[in-house]
């Protein structure tokens, strides 16, 4: 009943015959409401505003730890990168030596059977045989 004093009023000026009394009830009673609605408008204004207060501070947050995993990543791969290039040195270095020594064993012992590569080097590696010539 927060309008009581408002129609309180609009029934006296009816009842008075004061028509200014009416128009300053009406008015009275206007203003009250813009000034409401005003306020519930700020309120919700603000309520989005710290809301995206925190959605800046969370964005800011997942930039900052996606920076960090990036930089850690990065790091990681040139690791990785820098001990697969010593893999690949050392195997085509293995791969050259084991060559080597076959062609040395096939020069110096004619007739001796060299054990075959592994598989996974039989590619790369290639056994003469007493047909092949070395």
């Amino acid at each position: 009943m927060g309008d009581s004093p408002i129609l309180l009023g609009i029934i006296s000026a009816i009842l008075g015959g004061g028509g200014a009394t009416l128009i300053t009830a009406i008015a009275s009673w206007r203003k009250g409401v813009r000034e409401q609605d005003v306020t519930e408008d700020q309120t919700a204004l603000q309520g989005y505003k710290d809301l995206a207060a925190e959605y800046k501070s969370d964005l800011a947050a997942l930039k900052t730890e996606m920076r960090e995993t990036q930089t850690a990543n990065a790091e990681r791969f040139g690791r990785i990168e820098a001990e697969l290039s010593v893999e690949r040195s050392t195997r085509w270095a293995a791969v050259q030596y084991a060559r080597d020594l076959v062609a040395l064993i096939a020069r110096r012992l004619p007739g001796v059977t060299i054990p075959a590569p592994p598989e996974s080097l039989a590619d790369h590696i290639i056994i003469p045989t007493k047909e092949t010539p070395s």
